[in-house]
């Protein structure tokens, strides 16, 4: 992408605030629109072009898929809500302690339309996890995965594996034919998947869960700061692994802009005490990790989170640049340590060198 093309995109995704002008839009071209559709941002782009009233001076053949996308996002969120509003009853009655992550609150809390999720992620305790499973069976719900547009069922070995090494169950399907979603997915997490400082942070997280009216529909969630501590991670585990490095899903900025979302509400007090509590739970570095990329890839008026992270960070300035290869047990760090310019690239495997103790043995 040419520099223009590159900085009308990042503009269309700022919806919280943007100096977006209308001579911007010559750079609205092909590769600006499959960007915004590669990285479910193009429900924000229509909203920040409408917002800013120059909707109608875009290129027509920009301008029709934003909107017709934005209308099915609406349409899909309307099944959404009403698949997770009865979710929610469906788990408050089975008397395990839960949260729901992700997509189900962010959904509701975004402007109409700009954002969108294909499952509702569930945080369990790993003695809970029986529980809840058979209340989603009892519902109708069955485990397997969707392939090719068909539900195919999961075999037991796949049942165990998942437990045993991903933290999480084989996804509930269930089959709910409402306007843009067929299936319902519904993800049973009953692990954080990082180190932590005290020895069970998923049960202090679950132990201070809220419910939350999010207008339409109501969730079982974390409370504010957990629930952004839990986001940050799961950004941290993608963007640092080298399968989804490999897969070009480490960096999807749908997942970023949840963060400015979240970062561009919070108070210097809220940004502290949100911070204090990560380091209780040995996780600031991890914070510190998401929120100061998705700064260098949005930027944001909370400078005492940019100051505070870049504290935290300033004895191992290099996680912000780290790949970790599971399977191998290797290290692997970026060799440009622009993350902007790395989002930005067609291929950032090829842009990983090799860790050794002296970090100096390149790929």
């Amino acid at each position: 992408m040419k520099k223009g093309e590159k900085e009308l995109f990042l503009k269309l995704c700022s919806f919280k605030g943007t100096d977006l002008k209308p001579e911007d839009l010559k750079n609205a071209t092909a590769n600006v629109l499959g960007m915004l559709f590669f990285n479910r941002m193009h429900g924000v782009a229509y909203g920040v072009l409408k917002e800013h009233g120059i909707l109608g001076k875009v290129n027509r053949e920009f301008r029709n898929p934003i909107c017709g996308a934005w209308e099915q996002n609406k349409e899909k969120n309307e099944s959404f809500f009403a698949c997770v509003d009865r979710v929610n009853a469906l788990l408050s009655s089975c008397g395990a302690p839960y949260a729901m992550l992700k997509g189900a609150y962010l959904c509701g809390i975004y402007p109409e339309g700009y954002r969108t999720s294909n499952d509702i992620d569930i945080l369990a305790h790993p003695k809970d996890v029986t529980k809840i499973g058979e209340a989603l069976l009892d519902d109708g719900f069955l485990q397997g995965n969707i392939r090719n547009g068909e539900f195919v069922p999961a075999t037991r070995r796949e049942i165990i594996e998942s437990k045993m090494t991903r933290g999480e169950t084989v996804p509930y399907i269930k089959e709910v034919n409402l306007p843009q979603m067929r299936f319902l997915e519904v993800d049973i997490n009953f692990s954080l998947d990082y180190k932590n400082s005290i020895t069970d942070v998923l049960s202090v997280m679950l132990e201070h869960t809220a419910d939350v009216d999010l207008g339409k529909y109501r969730i079982r969630t974390l409370n504010k700061e957990d629930f952004f501590i839990h986001l940050c991670a799961h950004l941290y585990k993608e963007a640092t692994t080298l399968p989804w490095v490999e897969m070009g899903r480490d960096m999807s900025l749908y997942k970023y802009c949840d963060i400015y979302l979240l970062l561009s509400e919070m108070t210097d007090k809220k940004t502290e005490e949100m911070l204090a509590r990560a380091k209780v739970y040995g996780m600031e570095k991890i914070c510190a990790f998401a929120i100061l990329q998705t700064l260098s890839l949005f930027g944001t008026k909370n400078s005492v989170a940019k100051g505070l992270c870049e504290k935290i960070t300033a004895d191992e300035p290099e996680i912000l640049h780290k790949v970790i290869s599971p399977k191998e047990k290797k290290e692997y760090e970026y060799k440009d340590h622009d993350v902007a310019k790395r989002f930005f690239c067609d291929n950032r495997t090829a842009l990983l060198k090799e860790r050794n103790k002296n970090n100096d043995k390149e790929t």
